[in-house]
Order: structure tokens, then C-alpha cells, then sequence
């Protein structure tokens, strides 16, 4: 298990931001959401954000097009930051053609989340390097009214001022669905339920933050971290049909290739639009699967799939207890 040290520079004011598409290129079909979320991020950070393209010649939906996008953005002295546009179902078709070692010889912020988490995943395998699991352009930084505080504070935080402390709490919740094509008001918020410790308990190790159903496109590769001595923060899809049953199976399947032995601590994201019924199938499930092992779980943290969300950084310590979550070093340098 790598503990790792390799930190991207901190970024500051007028530093560059490049906006890339492994996954679905969302912002071609929504581009004056795109737009807004460029916009809105760099009056609130100062960062320069600008929005990338596929190398004329090459399909914008290739394999060949999405990975020559990404590592430009890798290789790029001007890019001190990487953020994904969206998620969406295909970035581990790029694991064979992103340039890791460049990656690993000059570490960048690297942010996204859901099907973001297999090159993340990949990426700390492979390098040791820290990346953040957090907010993207279409789906957090366009919200229609303002990125919500507590999202930007967290990657302000984290990525820009070197953060440690106590994740903070979110008193509401954003799940509504609302069309992109007709945004023209902002989503409802309503109370949130608090963080549950469905198993308390004290933990520490490096944080490996992701989706679960991403996560397992890994199993059998050879970017698989080891989650051994890890707190794993996971969370689940909120893709049509995705319930517990479909969690259920999902957890399983790291329980059984292994992945759970050696874990010190599980935080579990908000699941998006689960009844109460639902989420009280979720907790038996979880106690089910990791029945045997005793590290701490907690349930309903502020990330994933729902807003506002945390920023989550690969491989610095933390501390769990009971249901607070502690950041014990800068995730940057």
C-alpha cells in the first residue's frame, strides 16, 4: 500500500484551468451551461478556466480524440489545473493511452467525479499522485444561480490554500432534476438527513475517494490501487434504475475480489433521490457485506451525486470518528 507524498503546487489566482472530456462531451450539447460554469468559476477563484477541444483530425468522440485531449491538457506548462466536464460511461477506454509518466514527473490538479474515478483510480495506482475527487463544470460549477458555497469553498480549500480540518456539514440537500436544455431558474434545495455512523468507530490512512460501479471497471487491470489501510469514500450512480439491489451487487463484488480486507474506515456518499425505505435497505446491505471486518462506516456524507459536495483528495491521511471526517495534511504543495 503507497502512501502517497507526490502533491500537486497549489493553485493560485490567474492560474489556468483546462476543462477536458474523457467521458460524455457534455458541453457541445449544453454549451451555454458550459459557458456559465467557466464564467462562474473564475470570477469566484480568479483562475483562468478555459474549455478544451479535440485535435482537429481526430473524432471528438474517439478513444484517440478524448486521450490526445487529456494528456495535451497533462503536457501543457500553462495548465495548472484539470477539471472534467461531465461523467459519463466511457473514460476507462483511454487507460492504455494516458501518459502517466508525465503525469507523475509534473503532478496537476486533477478534479472530477463518478466516471472519473477509474483515472483517478489509475493515476494513484500508478504514480502515487493525489487527485480530488469533487465538483465538475456542467454539474456543479453551472448551477444555474451560483455554484452552491459550501462546493466552491471545499475545492477553494483544498486546492488553493492547502486546507486541514474537519469536512464540514451541509444543512440542505440539491437532488431536483431539471432540464438543461430549459435551466432557466435554479433547483430547490430541501433539509438534508444528517451523517449516520451505521457502525462508530475511530480510523485513519489515506483517503481513496470514488463510484462504486466505476470503481470496479478496474478489477482485473493493472490500475487497480491497493485499498488496503485506505478510508474508502465511496458512492453510488444516480443513473436510471441504480437502487440497493444494484448497490447491493456492486458491494458484493468488492467484498468478494477482496477489496474490503485490510479497509480502516468506509464512508458512504449521499445516494440521490432514495426514499427513506430505500436508504434503510442500504445500511442492511452494507452491515450485511462487511459483516466480519470492523473498521467504522458512516452513511450520508456530502459528495457524489448530489449538492452541494465536498472536494476529496486521493491519498492524504484522515481521521474518522464516528461521523466526522479530518483532514490531517495538505492535499497540495
Amino acid at each position: 500500500m503507497r502512501q502517497t507524498r507526490l502533491r500537486p503546487p497549489r493553485l493560485k489566482a490567474g492560474d489556468g484551468v483546462t476543462v477536458v472530456s474523457p467521458s460524455w462531451r457534455g458541453g457541445e450539447v449544453f454549451p451555454q451551461r458550459a459557458v456559465r460554469g467557466a464564467a462562474d468559476l473564475t470570477a469566484r477563484t480568479g483562475l483562468r478556466v478555459s474549455i478544451s477541444s479535440v485535435k482537429p483530425g481526430l473524432c471528438p468522440e474517439s478513444r484517440a480524440g478524448r486521450a490526445e485531449e487529456f494528456n495535451r491538457a497533462v503536457q501543457d506548462p500553462a495548465t495548472r489545473a484539470i477539471l472534467w466536464m461531465i461523467g459519463g460511461l466511457t473514460a476507462s477506454e483511454l487507460l492504455p493511452l494516458i501518459d502517466y509518466e508525465a503525469f507523475g514527473a509534473r503532478p496537476k490538479v486533477l478534479c472530477g467525479y463518478s466516471d472519473a474515478t477509474v483515472l483517478h483510480h489509475a493515476l494513484y495506482a500508478r504514480t502515487g499522485a493525489t487527485t480530488f475527487y469533487g465538483p465538475a463544470l456542467l454539474s456543479q460549477f453551472a448551477e444555474n444561480g451560483g455554484t452552491p458555497e459550501l462546493t466552491m469553498d471545499s475545492f477553494a480549500e483544498l486546492t488553493m490554500r492547502g486546507w486541514t480540518g474537519r469536512f464540514p456539514t451541509a444543512s440542505e440537500v440539491i437532488e431536483e432534476f431539471v432540464d438543461w436544455a430549459d435551466d432557466s431558474r435554479p433547483r430547490r434545495a430541501v433539509p438534508a438527513l444528517p451523517r449516520k455512523a451505521l457502525r462508530p468507530g475511530l480510523a485513519q490512512g489515506p483517503l481513496l475517494a470514488g463510484c462504486v460501479p466505476s470503481a470496479l471497471q478496474l478489477l482485473g487491470t493493472p490500475w487497480l490501487p491497493d485499498y488496503r489501510g485506505h478510508v474508502l469514500a465511496f458512492e453510488f450512480t444516480d443513473d436510471n434504475g441504480y437502487g440497493p439491489g444494484q448497490a447491493a451487487r456492486d458491494l458484493w463484488q468488492l467484498r468478494h475480489a477482496g477489496l474490503l480486507d485490510g479497509v480502516e474506515g468506509l464512508v458512504l456518499g449521499r445516494p440521490r433521490g432514495w426514499s427513506d425505505a430505500q436508504r434503510e435497505q442500504l445500511e442492511r446491505i452494507v452491515l450485511d457485506v462487511c459483516h466480519g471486518t470492523a473498521f467504522p462506516i458512516v452513511t450520508e456524507f456530502e459528495f457524489g451525486h448530489t449538492d452541494p459536495v465536498l472536494t476529496l483528495p486521493t491519498g492524504v491521511p484522515v481521521e474518522l470518528d464516528n461521523t466526522t471526517l479530518t483532514l490531517l495534511e495538505p492535499s497540495v504543495r
